[in-house]
């Protein structure tokens, strides 16, 4: 197995031939011509690469898509194509990941809170769209968080950028629950690897490994998904992360429970029973999910 400091030489390699706004150029001239237009596009002709860099000096031109070659560019019999690597970079530049701290000012939007029914408020701040309610304590007690947190999403800033802050928030959600989705089908979204599941610790119970989000919830039904391989980590509601799997996607789509805020806020608002290796939550009709360590539910 290779070892940590071999890969360590390795990215950073890779990230130093990435060291150039002529090679980035020549990516970002790639990907409009060969990925962008679609996926039957053709190839990129070397002067056509050139013209669009606006390197006038072939030897210099020459010398930066060489770099470039193997690595992030696949050459061809007939010009040049993007590896999967280097769409891999532009699409991460596009977001704005790395350049870009938009903030975007608290409003108010279209949903309530799940603990006290009050309004709700949305906003953006480094790398997060957070929802908030500004009269209970919300649902994340920590000193980096702002009071009244009820969820605290990562999300690119290309999406809020020219984006109003009620559309935002509304695709966040739908996002993120692709994102829980898949870590409850046990692998993850980000690097795919498996991905362990673990409930909340019962009473005097520790909360595990590192503790990492339990003891920061004011919410007993939580779980946590942590990624074995790249550390990529959340806490969800169970039944929000498998919404479209049965019993939920029939509960949801019975009572006309729309997926995103209104799911997420409907699932939380319920009593939750901490069991023996299961959680149990109760509807105000009184039906109960329960629901076991390995994200199996069952309907009562």
């Amino acid at each position: 197995m290779e070892s940590l400091a071999s890969a360590r030489s390795r990215d950073a390699l890779a990230f130093s031939v990435l060291d150039s706004e002529v090679r980035l150029a020549i990516l970002d001239s790639l990907y409009d011509r060969t990925v962008a237009s679609g996926p039957l596009a053709g190839n990129a002709t070397y002067s056509t690469i050139k013209a669009d860099v606006g390197v006038e000096d072939s030897g210099r031109f020459s010398y930066h898509l060489d770099k470039l070659t193997d690595r992030f560019v696949t050459k061809t019999e007939t010009g040049y194509r993007l590896a999967e690597s280097g769409r891999e970079v532009i699409r991460l530049r596009r977001t704005g990941a790395f350049t870009a701290d938009p903030n975007v000012e608290a409003t108010q939007v279209d949903g309530e809170c799940y603990r006290c029914g009050g309004g709700i408020q949305a906003f953006y701040r480094r790398g997060y769209l957070v929802t908030q309610c500004r009269e209970c304590i919300g649902l994340i007690d920590h000193e980096l968080v702002a009071d009244g947190t009820l969820a605290s999403l990562s999300y690119p800033p290309s999406g809020v950028s020219g984006i109003d802050i009620e559309t935002a928030f509304e695709r966040s959600h739908l996002r993120s629950v692709h994102t829980f989705r898949a870590m409850a089908d046990g692998f993850c979204p980000n690097c795919g690897h498996g991905v362990r599941v673990t409930l909340p610790p019962g009473d005097g119970e520790k909360p595990g490994d590192d503790g990492y989000g339990f003891s920061h919830v004011n919410h007993d039904g939580m779980v946590r998904f942590a990624c074995t391989h790249c550390g990529h980590r959340h806490l969800s509601h169970p039944l929000y992360a498998t919404d479209d799997r049965e019993p939920m996607a029939d509960f949801f789509a019975t009572n006309g429970i729309a997926p995103g805020w209104d799911r997420l806020a409907t699932v939380m608002s319920w009593p939750v029973t901490v069991g023996d290796a299961e959680l149990v939550f109760e509807t105000p009709d009184g039906i109960r999910f329960r629901v076991d360590d390995e994200l199996e539910v069952r309907r009562e």
